[in-house]
């Protein structure tokens, strides 16, 4: 048996809202590599990231390499910084990060003079 329910109100400007609101936002994917020499990458699309647009991103990072890590950072007087590999972990990891503007960076910790790459978020 179909019953029909008839919603007024507050309950009936709720479900509008609800309705209406757009569905959230899905993160852009960004490829990071370290490993298995002394090599550390962040690329979008195959193509290495030199610039982004400010907004939500899933860093799927694959470490081919026991001897390195894998850590974002804004950089220049930024507050963030996440390790998202670690010493001697080797496989692949992800995590999603609201990205803001400014001068960011990945490295490996322990071999960050030789292991660096920069990019800018817009």
């Amino acid at each position: 048996m179909l019953r029909h329910v008839i919603v007024t109100g507050a309950a009936a400007t709720a479900l509008a809202v609800a309705a209406s609101a757009p569905a959230a936002a899905k993160p852009v994917v960004l490829n990071g590599k370290v490993g298995p020499g002394f090599t550390i990458s962040l690329s979008k699309g195959g193509k290495k990231v030199r610039s982004l647009e400010a907004g939500l991103y899933k860093i799927v990072v694959s470490d081919r390499s026991a001897a390195h890590n894998f850590v974002l950072e804004k950089a220049r007087g930024g507050s963030f910084e996440r390790q998202i590999t670690s010493v001697p972990f080797t496989g692949t990891k992800s995590f999603t990060v609201k990205l803001t503007p400014g001068k960011w960076e990945v490295y490996c910790r322990p071999h960050e003079s030789a292991m660096k790459s920069e990019f800018t978020v817009r």
